[in-house]
């Protein structure tokens, strides 16, 4: 499930990067005076936070199961368990085979450490997951379920408690031959979700509430390359992934109340299309629509041209008209309205 992995990978990334305003390289206004207040950059800040916060625990989520279906979903245990349940996740599985749907498999993690963060991260708590195939004789057409009951991700000290559904479905999955030259694939997933987010902070009296819900189309095409190709030789074929030519496509709607109270939707108004760029994933083109209370923004998203490796984002406040750009980073931090 290779294609899969690299799928969640972009898609977290993808996330986390999409409208942070508070790390980034160069900031330049387009117009006079502040373009934004302080109030409608944590609305968008916050926005980008969720965001990463959701996709990257899909991804987490996957991952393990994808271990499950390599290992013809039998049950297992990723940590030891004679520390007394720390430090660790215990999986099992209603049917351990390739054959038997929907299957329910749990998930349900001990204060475990997650060493593939590039921050250090504790979970704590259960995860559901009914896995169903809705074509016999397609096995990579299934879906994943995914109910958090109370799920809490803890970052330094911030602590995020989830509960709720969501559910990735594939529907698609294409492979086009070049001959013995290249191989194209192409995976279609529809994405749901109804989830609720508590955020707390240590030495903070009070805990931030907000809603997402998700209605998404992800597309992603992966290309490979017969690196040693012969007209007529089979015996010698050899293909090799080319990152450089993959993309990935987001469409789609993302709705809910954020930690202020206000309702917001954020509209993919043109496909977001990511791309590789020397090891480096760029939104390489595409716009969202945020409306959130009372404000409305247009942000697009384009390759700088003179920092290939960095996304240009443009945010237009469609209240008065200025707009801010720059190019952006990685953040996933959540910040207070008051």
């Amino acid at each position: 499930m290779e294609i899969r992995k690299f799928i969640f990978r972009l898609s977290f990334l993808f996330i986390a990067a999409s409208l942070t305003l508070y790390s980034c390289k160069k900031d330049s206004s387009t117009s006079t005076g502040n373009p934004l207040t302080s109030q409608q950059t944590i609305q968008v800040q916050n926005s980008d936070a969720q965001d990463a916060l959701a996709d990257k625990t899909e991804e987490d989520v996957d991952n393990k199961l994808d271990e499950l279906q390599n290992n013809n979903y039998g049950a297992t245990i990723s940590k030891s368990l004679l520390a007394n349940l720390t430090d660790t996740v215990v999986i099992t599985v209603d049917h351990p085979d390739t054959t038997t749907f929907p299957k329910i498999v749990t998930l349900t993690y001990y204060s475990y450490i997650d060493s593939s963060a590039n921050e250090p991260i504790i979970k704590n708590g259960k995860i559901t997951v009914t896995i169903t195939s809705a074509n016999p004789t397609h096995r990579k057409l299934i879906s994943r379920s995914m109910v958090f009951d109370n799920f809490a991700v803890t970052t330094d000290s911030t602590t995020i408690k989830m509960n709720g559904t969501r559910t990735v479905s594939r529907q698609k999955e294409a492979v086009k031959f070049n001959g013995l030259q290249s191989i194209r694939i192409s995976v279609t997933d529809n994405i749901t979700a109804a989830m609720k987010f508590a955020v707390s902070t240590t030495g903070e009296t009070d805990t931030l509430y907000f809603t997402r819900n998700v209605n998404k189309v992800r597309t992603a095409v992966l290309h490979f390359r017969n690196v040693i190709y012969k007209p007529l030789d089979l015996i010698h074929i050899l293909f090799r992934h080319v990152a450089t030519s993959d993309t990935i496509a987001y469409n789609g709607t993302v709705t809910g109340i954020n930690e202020k109270g206000d309702t917001y939707t954020k509209t993919i108004t043109s496909p977001l299309i990511i791309t590789d760029y020397r090891g480096s994933l760029v939104i390489s083109s595409g716009a969202i629509t945020y409306v959130v209370g009372t404000d409305s923004f247009d942000i697009t998203f384009k390759v700088d041209p003179a920092h290939k490796h960095f996304i240009l984002v443009t945010i237009t406040n469609n209240l008065t008209g200025k707009t801010k750009s720059f190019d952006r980073r990685f953040g996933r931090l959540f910040k207070k309205w008051w």
